[in-house]
């Protein structure tokens, strides 16, 4: 059935898409009974991720991106500066999609236990719905291209040469590549739950700076992540990841409180 592919990266896609869905539905699990935090906290922070990514973010930056598609080959500047408008639009976008669920839903739930409730959801809807689906479209490309014949295809000579790239890509491809992915998942998680950390003290501590700080945190993150790995390469780009995963993992265990907090309500 599956001539041609490399069983080994056929197997990596299926671990990937399987982590990327069953690891935030355990670590939701996780955070409801270590911190007791409610199905409502959740779900906003879900809500938040879908309302400032995937229902407007997301669809108007592949808008742009098809529009722009010619002059982002032809120039390395302007992709350069595209780049940075992505990761400065995702911190801008996400943080204030969690400003806005403190400042209005859960302003009678702004507590430490709530913020990891609300990362994990945030978070959890990104790896299982957003990544999970990119990996299983992924996976669907893999079996379809590689199996393809394109001397048979009706197709223009500019469509021709782009599935042919596309194949190439896809013989290039290193079989644990797909892996990297789901390791991502993990410290994108971690990220998710410090900069809500971050976020909700710009309301226990009444500072603006803190909303800022997690947006630069962010954009910084994504922005670092794309520039490393275009320049090194995807294993580089992971360490990126993975530092800034320590660093809101410091920011969750600095930011917890010293006493216990009420379970939400």
């Amino acid at each position: 059935m599956f001539s041609g592919l490399d069983g080994r990266l056929i197997a990596s896609f299926v671990v990937a898409i399987a982590f990327d869905i069953l690891m935030p539905v355990a670590v939701v699990l996780w955070v409801r009974r270590r911190f007791g935090v409610t199905w409502k906290v959740i779900g906003i922070g879900a809500l938040a991720f879908a309302l400032s990514q995937m229902f407007t973010r997301v669809p108007a930056i592949q808008i742009i991106q098809y529009l722009l598609k010619d002059q982002l080959k032809a120039s390395a500047v302007l992709m350069n500066v595209w780049i940075a408008v992505l990761s400065l639009t995702a911190g801008l976008f996400e943080e204030t999609a969690r400003l806005i669920a403190f400042k209005y839903p859960l302003k009678d739930q702004r507590t430490w236990r709530n913020a990891i409730g609300f990362g994990a959801g945030h978070g959890g809807l990104e790896s299982a719905v957003l990544i999970g689906g990119l990996a299983l479209i992924g996976l669907i490309n893999v079996v379809v291209l590689t199996r393809m014949d394109i001397t048979t295809l009706p197709l223009a000579p500019e469509q021709l040469d782009q599935v042919r790239v596309a194949k190439a890509q896809i013989s290039a491809m290193r079989w644990w590549e797909p892996l990297l992915g789901a390791y991502e998942r993990m410290g994108a998680m971690l990220v998710h739950i410090g900069m809500t950390v971050l976020v909700l003290q710009r309301f226990l501590r009444d500072q603006r700076r803190w909303y800022w700080i997690a947006m630069g945190l962010h954009a910084l993150m994504n922005w670092a992540t794309v520039m490393v790995m275009t320049q090194v390469g995807p294993i580089a780009a992971e360490g990126v990841v993975t530092a800034f995963a320590l660093l809101s993992l410091w920011i969750i265990l600095r930011f917890r409180p010293a006493h216990a907090e009420p379970t939400a309500s």
